[in-house]
Order: C-alpha cells, then structure tokens, then sequence
C-alpha cells in the first residue's frame, strides 16, 4: 500500500515550511522517514551533514514524566538552577512549577516543556507536528515567538491556519501519495485554491 510516491523536494537552511493534507495523508508518515524511524521502501533521503534534527511529538513521548522541569532543563542546557528558572520564565513557567514532575503538567505545560527543550537542544532543524494543539492562546504566542527567535529550519504539519500564516513562508500539500509546493503562508495556500 503506498502512503508516498514520487515525492521530491529540498529543504534548504532557514526555511520555514507547513506541511498540510487530509487526515491519513502520510504526513506523519514523511517525519517518521526524516526523522530515520521509517525505512522508505524505495527512494532516499538525504539529510545534509551539519543537520541536527530536534523533534515536537504531538503526544510528548519525548518527555521523561518522571523528571522535574527544573531538571530536564538543566540537563539539556547545562545550566545553573537560576538560570534554568530564568530560561523557564520565558516559556511561562513558575518557580513553583519548575519544582513540579513532567508528568503532573497539563497537555498545553507539556507542549511548552517540550518545545524549551527543543531549543536547549541545538537542534538546527525542527520538525513539529501539530505543536499547536492543546495550546491556550498565551502558549500559542509563546511558540510563535520561540520559532520567530529560532535561526534554523522549521518543518511543520499543522492544521492551524493562522499558526501558519504566522510561521511558514512556504506550504507542501500533501495529496494522492505527493506534494505540491506553493510559497508563501495559508492565505496564499488558500488563495490559490479558490475558483477565479
């Protein structure tokens, strides 16, 4: 059964690009093949060789739940605790809940852990996917502006519109096993698609 076909595209450095398509598309499908989890069952990937690749699990499996806030950001970034309580006051986190166990947070607390670790990380190219769901509006903006002051490439599936429009400057549709590639945000995805 093919979930891809003829797929070919280049994303270079500081590209910023929405992946969209239908429920059961093969979206999740491509991050898992980048990402090196999937084997592609014909064809290659070539991940450039300075790429570091940091990775927004919609479900947050990449959070230890055991751990405390505090200390999965000083392990990641190798800080001091006041300056991981610094570090975590920009993504909303009290002191309080910096004390708190990974597991006792909140889907929207969890997605905003998870994306300050993705930036501790080094990471040079983040692929995210739907980072927006679960997010309360001052959380929406806290990515919004992680993303703004991140340097590096960003793929990410979403079906949040406005999301998109604030972060992508290109879409890759993804329909009937392939991509077609369109610049700029939604709207213009958007624009295009409606009948002259």
């Amino acid at each position: 059964h093919a979930v891809l076909d003829h797929i070919n595209f280049l994303i270079r450095h500081g590209d910023r690009v929405g992946l969209i398509g239908a429920n059961g598309a093969g979206k999740s499908v491509l991050l898992r093949l980048i990402l090196g989890k999937e084997k592609p069952t014909s064809g290659e990937i070539k991940i450039g060789p300075s790429v570091k690749i940091g990775y927004y699990a919609q479900e947050h499996e990449t959070l230890d739940f055991d751990q405390t806030i505090i200390d999965a950001v000083r392990l990641s970034g190798n800080m001091s605790e006041g300056r991981a309580v610094s570090f975590l006051t920009r993504y909303l986190f009290t002191y309080r809940q910096a004390t708190q166990k990974i597991g006792s947070l909140s889907g929207g607390e969890r997605s905003r852990l998870q994306l300050a670790l993705l930036v501790l990380s080094g990471a040079n190219f983040l692929l995210l996917d739907e980072p927006t769901n679960n997010l309360d509006i001052a959380s929406a903006e806290v990515l919004e502006n992680a993303l703004d002051d991140f340097n590096g490439t960003v793929l990410v599936i979403s079906h949040d519109r406005y999301f998109l429009d604030r972060t992508v400057n290109r879409i890759f549709e993804l329909k009937d096993w392939s991509i077609t590639e369109y610049l700029g945000g939604y709207s213009d995805y958007a624009a295009k698609q409606s009948p002259k």
